[in-house]
């Protein structure tokens, strides 16, 4: 059976700029071919077993030619695959979606199109300047800069007698050509111009001037590409509308797994601040062997169960229901959680939870609990095989206790790339750790290299982190009084404003 490839528009490179349903294909891919400039954000939200081909191009340096592109995306539906072909931009702006999915339907492949928001239009808003405006300009017109020879460039006279909004996109390398030529076809030379570079993103970088001076702008300013040139009386907008590059907003380091970064990531924008997501750790569920297959099948012999995270959560019921579990068995069980994110998963699924500790950590919940048990009780713990047993130590002072290692932690350290470049190119201001797994993970993923971590603020969620991080070199710059989530944004927001004053 042939499988389907999906042609997906990512949007211009902030993360949040992806379609819904977009997110939601991307988040059930089996493979994934992208380009360059696709926020990482996106391609870690991937499933664990997705199979991930790179494809971006540059001037001169194609990671893979278009034919082969072509071929790759029909060989893997054939596979019976389903296939997402992650764009930038729109796949139908300049982005060879068009040749893609004819080549794909010729050949017999279902193709599905998601539309994404193009940074002719995203990326002259971040900008703040609108691309039309009813004082200055009723219409606009994109065109590519990217063009071998003057034959196959533009035509300027034509060009030059619109009177809307002119958009080159990936024209960076052509901008003398481009201003020229509007100049030469009759243009006025005190047009103005902008130039954007990086648009959308954390390294967005505006250039203004006009047709006659914006070559000095810009270089003057050292912007480099990708970047968006736009002409026109819009541009005089940005004085008034520049909302991004004027926010001052300070970005966050999330380093949990990916596909539990959302909480977090949702948490810090209300908060504003600017989540990044480099992952280094990975949560996967263990392989449901008999003894723990048993061992969840036996929940009703249980008084108690304690969830010491929200993986753990997952991972119990997720198993539960693959065993065939029926949640009506669990009526007379009692659920101890040890913070209100942990709380607000199981409730999700439709538990209360009976006990939550004042301070989130694990000796809280422990002592806590033992007030509550009896000699008659019987605890289940499902949790990470590599916690800590001084939880399971206090409550077996009162009634038997099973540890049920559900999940394992794996250390991620394929992203060291990406995350010495975030911390060597000042693009992170606080790295809070929030366990000691992430300590760790961070660690070996800089083979021991923490000098980086001089440029920014680290923060412990709480004393077995902390714990961790001074074991590995590592000096908190802030501590939660609340070990939580929402205690290190606290403890964030109390710096930042700090340094504001």
């Amino acid at each position: 059976m042939k499988g389907k490839v999906y042609l997906i528009g990512a949007g211009p490179g902030d993360y949040g700029l992806i379609t819904l349903k977009g997110m939601q294909l991307i988040e059930t891919a089996e493979v994934l071919v992208y380009d360059r400039l696709i926020n990482e954000n996106l391609i870690y939200r991937t499933p664990a077993h997705c199979e991930k081909i790179y494809v971006g191009k540059q001037a001169a340096n194609h990671a893979m030619p278009q034919d082969r592109i072509n071929e790759t995306l029909y060989q893997k539906a054939l596979e019976g695959k389903n296939v997402v072909r992650l764009k930038g931009g729109d796949p139908y702006v300049f982005g060879r979606g068009g040749e893609e999915g004819i080549y794909l339907v010729e050949r017999g492949i279902d193709v599905e199109v998601v539309p994404g928001i193009t940074s002719s239009i995203a990326g002259p808003c971040y900008a703040g300047i609108p691309v039309t405006h009813r004082d200055w300009a009723s219409s606009f017109h994109v065109f590519t800069g990217n063009f071998k020879d003057e034959v196959r460039g533009l035509n300027f006279e034509n060009i030059a007698s619109l009177e809307g909004t002119l958009v080159f996109l990936m024209g960076f390398g052509n901008l003398s050509y481009i201003t020229k030529g509007l100049i030469g076809a009759g243009k006025d030379a005190s047009t103005p111009v902008a130039v954007i570079s990086s648009a959308t993103t954390r390294r967005q970088k505006t250039a203004v001037g006009t047709l006659a001076d914006i070559e000095k702008v810009v270089e003057e300013q050292q912007l480099k590409p990708p970047a968006i040139s736009l002409v026109g009386d819009v541009v005089r907008c940005r004085e008034y509308l520049n909302f991004f590059e004027n926010r001052g907003k300070k970005s966050v380091l999330i380093l949990r797994d990916a596909r539990q970064s959302d909480i977090f990531a949702k948490k810090l924008i209300q908060a504003d601040f600017d989540p990044v997501v480099c992952p280094i750790i990975e949560i996967e569920q263990r392989e449901a062997s008999p003894e723990l297959l048993a061992a969840v099948k036996g929940v009703a012999d249980y008084s108690w169960i304690v969830f010491t995270s929200p993986n753990g959560v997952k991972s119990f019921f997720e198993l539960y229901r693959k065993s065939g579990g029926d949640l009506r068995a669990l009526g007379h069980v009692r659920f101890a959680v040890i913070g209100k994110a942990t709380g607000e998963i199981l409730s999700e699924i439709g538990f209360k939870p009976d006990f939550i500790p004042e301070k989130q950590v694990s000796d809280a919940l422990a002592e806590g609990l033992k007030p509550l048990l009896g000699a008659e009780d019987r605890v289940m713990v499902p949790r990470s095989a590599i916690a800590n047993n001084r939880l399971i130590d206090i409550l077996e002072e009162i009634c038997p206790v099973d540890d049920i290692k559900i999940y394992d932690t794996r250390i991620r350290t394929e992203n060291e790339s990406h995350l010495r470049a975030l911390l060597a190119n000042d693009e992170i201001d606080y790295v809070p750790f929030t366990s000691a797994s992430t300590v760790e993970g961070l660690v070996r993923a800089l083979n021991g290299d923490i000098e980086c971590l001089k440029k920014v603020k680290t923060v412990a969620i709480g004393p077995i982190t902390e714990k961790k991080m001074l074991k590995l070199g590592i000096t908190p710059d802030l501590r939660a009084a609340d070990h939580s989530l929402e205690g290190v944004i606290e403890a964030m927001k109390g710096e930042s404003e700090s340094n504001d004053d």
